[in-house]
C-alpha cells in the first residue's frame, strides 16, 4: 500500500502539472524550468507526460485498492491485484520502451528508465506472487 500511496502522488503531481501546461498555465515559469523535471528534458511531449503520469496515478490507486482488499480478506483483492499487474506490466513496459527508443539520452532518461524499470519489476513480481497464491489454494 505504501507503494501505491507513492505511485498516487509521484503520477498526480505531474498530471496536474501537465495539464496546467496543456490549458496554457505556465505558473510563471518557462520552458526550460518544467523541461527540467520532466519528459520534455528527453525531448517528449506535454500530452504524453499527462498520459503517462494518469496511468501511473491510476496504477498507484490500483495497488492501494488491492492492498487494502487483501488486508480486510475481501473477495475482489484477487481480481484488483490481478488489473492491477496486467495493467502495471502494459503500462510500465510501453514506458520503458519509449523511453529506451525515443527519449534523448541523460540523465532524467536514466532516472525514469530505472523508475518505471523497478515499477515494471513490481507489476511484475505482484503477478508471480498471485499465481503462487492461486496454484497453492487449488485442491
Amino acid at each position: 500500500m505504501v507503494c501505491g500511496g507513492v505511485g498516487l502522488v509521484a503520477g498526480l503531481v505531474p498530471f496536474a502539472v501537465s495539464c496546467l501546461r496543456l490549458a496554457g498555465f505556465g505558473l510563471g515559469l518557462g520552458p526550460h524550468e518544467w523541461a527540467a523535471h520532466g519528459v520534455e528534458a528527453m525531448g517528449l511531449s506535454v500530452a504524453w507526460a499527462a498520459l503517462s503520469s494518469a496511468c501511473g496515478a491510476f496504477l498507484g490507486g490500483l495497488l492501494i485498492a488491492a492492498g487494502l482488499g487483501w488486508r480486510r480478506a475481501r473477495p475482489w483483492a484477487p481480481t484488483a491485484t490481478l488489473i492491477y499487474a496486467l495493467l502495471g506490466i502494459t503500462v510500465t513496459g510501453t514506458d520503458l520502451a519509449i523511453f529506451a527508443l525515443a527519449a534523448r539520452p541523460g540523465r532524467m532518461r536514466a532516472a525514469m528508465l530505472i523508475a518505471d524499470g523497478l515499477a515494471f519489476a513490481l507489476a511484475l513480481g505482484t503477478l508471480i506472487a498471485l499465481l503462487a497464491w492461486h496454484c497453492r489454494r487449488r485442491p
